[in-house]
């Protein structure tokens, strides 16, 4: 995130992250700071003194793990360089804190709940649908019921299909969510590193 501000869209990110991976993710997370230019002579420690509250919150709840790196065109190789190794320390630290531990049985269990309930959500919405067209079909074919008939049995097979795909179309929903907030956060250091 950028050193100047912890915007809004960084405090949801933040959330739908704990929301999909628990609070227990904070363990192994490190706020990643970008511009590291803007800090000039001021210590990275004295400028988050007087941080945002909010920002000052989640850097104490992922055990005040954060960098800064700078990715300006100005910046020399050599601090570059520096500035990655500071952050290879800083994840080895962390790896040792968490004695190893690498977070995955809690993310599935979670992304697994989530996406139970995503399908059951899913279901209940192609329910209400189908009752919907049903009815529909009944006043438009009131007056011929084998057509009235014939289009019921076409919902229904539309909606048995549709069912089938339904934990696909869950997790891709689920996933899709997790995947744009890695994507959005990763943007902004990507270049850095290739």
């Amino acid at each position: 995130m950028r050193l100047s501000r912890y915007t809004q869209e960084e405090q949801q990110t933040v959330a739908l992250v704990k929301n999909l991976f628990g609070k227990a993710a904070m363990k192994y997370m490190i706020i990643l700071f970008t511009c590291r230019d803007e800090l000039g002579d001021q210590s990275l420690s004295d400028f988050l003194k007087d941080a945002d509250v909010n920002l000052r919150s989640l850097l104490e709840e992922c055990g005040d793990r954060r960098c800064a790196i700078s990715n300006s065109r100005n910046t020399q190789q050599a601090e570059k360089e520096a500035q990655v190794q500071e952050l290879m320390e800083l994840i080895d630290k962390m790896v040792q804190n968490n004695q190893g531990a690498y977070f995955s049985d809690p993310i599935y269990k979670n992304i697994d709940q989530k996406l139970r309930q995503q399908m059951e959500h899913l279901k209940q919405v192609y329910a209400d649908e189908l009752q919907s067209k049903i009815k529909l079909v009944e006043k438009e074919y009131a007056h011929n019921p084998e057509e009235k008939e014939k289009q019921i049995m076409l919902l229904k097979q539309k909606h048995e299909e549709r069912m089938k795909n339904i934990r696909e179309e869950a997790e891709m929903n689920i996933f899709q969510v997790a995947f744009d907030m890695i994507k959005n956060l990763l943007s902004g250091i990507r270049h850095m590193f290739w």
